[in-house]
């Protein structure tokens, strides 16, 4: 396993998350706006850095492109289900499931599909790594009162977070050669897709969305070089691991353990003993992962 190709990816996606807190705060428009907004330029950005990466010479054979566009509308419900589902609930509660699915939907894959399974050690150490996440998010976890479609949302964030990060092993058993094509197709579909139904709804509304002032800007262009980055490591990196469940849970461990560290940090969140332990937990996880099988 290339650790230090998953250690640069670990920190560009944790570097997305730190920029995308920091552009949503800067954004001077409508709240409501941030998330759709960000999915356009987000696709925008991930498509031309990737082409850039391939010198801009697009082959897509038709798995390929069936592949990405599955991926694409996976990727669109995705965020559009978050968005609901966050008016509705804890995020916390979100978050655990959202991360849960990545990696139990993978290891389902290549469990029966691959017959690739991990070992004891990694079984330990993937179930450790789960009980470390809901530590870490536990105490914000508020399901009081909560309907009954935010549980149906959450089960979906689960479904469809866990289907995306398959579908990247799925094209790299089908065509590999192909896998920066498929995230193009992937990102340039849902982009399409936000956009049409950003406008739907407000026009106007939604043009006006797209003005930022300086600081915003600065923001957002590091958080779209770090996404670019992070995706297109991903790829490099899922067609160069067997079973892509310890992968994810090495990736998702990794970046909430830095995304803790920021929030103590920069952030001046006081840590509490529930995410210290969350936070020693995954850690401890990630280092059992990462020992060669």
């Amino acid at each position: 396993m290339d650790i230090l190709l998953i250690f640069i990816i670990i920190l560009m996606y944790s570097f997305q998350t730190l920029f995308q807190t920091y552009f949503t705060k800067a954004y001077p428009g409508r709240g409501e706006l941030v998330t759709p907004i960000f999915c356009v330029l987000e696709s925008v950005a991930i498509v031309l850095i990737t082409l850039c990466f391939i010198g801009f010479g697009f082959q897509a054979s038709w798995p390929t492109i069936v592949i990405g566009v599955v991926n694409g509308a996976l990727l669109f419900g995705y965020n559009h289900t978050l968005m609901k589902a966050s008016t509705k609930g804890s995020y916390a509660f979100m978050n655990v499931m959202m991360i849960s699915g990545d990696i139990l939907v993978p290891m389902a894959y290549v469990s029966l599909f691959l017959k690739v399974l991990p070992t004891w050690y990694q079984f330990i150490a993937i179930g450790t790594m789960l009980l470390s996440f809901l530590l870490m998010n536990l105490e914000d976890i508020k399901l009081k009162g909560t309907p009954a479609v935010y549980y149906i949302l959450c089960a979906l964030l689960f479904l469809f977070n866990g289907l995306y990060g398959t579908m990247l092993k799925v094209q790299e058993q089908v065509k590999v050669e192909e896998n920066k094509e498929m995230i193009i197709i992937t990102f340039g579909l849902m982009g399409i897709l936000a956009a049409v139904q950003l406008f739907a709804k407000e026009k106007k509304a939604a043009l006006a969305g797209f003005q930022m002032n300086k600081k915003s800007v600065f923001w957002l262009v590091l958080c779209l070089l770090s996404a670019a980055l992070a995706i297109n490591g991903m790829v490099m990196v899922v067609a160069r691991v067997e079973n892509t469940a310890v992968l994810y849970a090495l990736l998702n461990g990794g970046v909430l353990v830095v995304s803790a560290i920021y929030s103590i940090l920069l952030f001046k969140e006081k840590p509490t003993p529930l995410k210290i332990a969350g936070i020693l937990l995954a850690a401890g996880s990630m280092v059992v992962l990462g020992l060669p099988t």
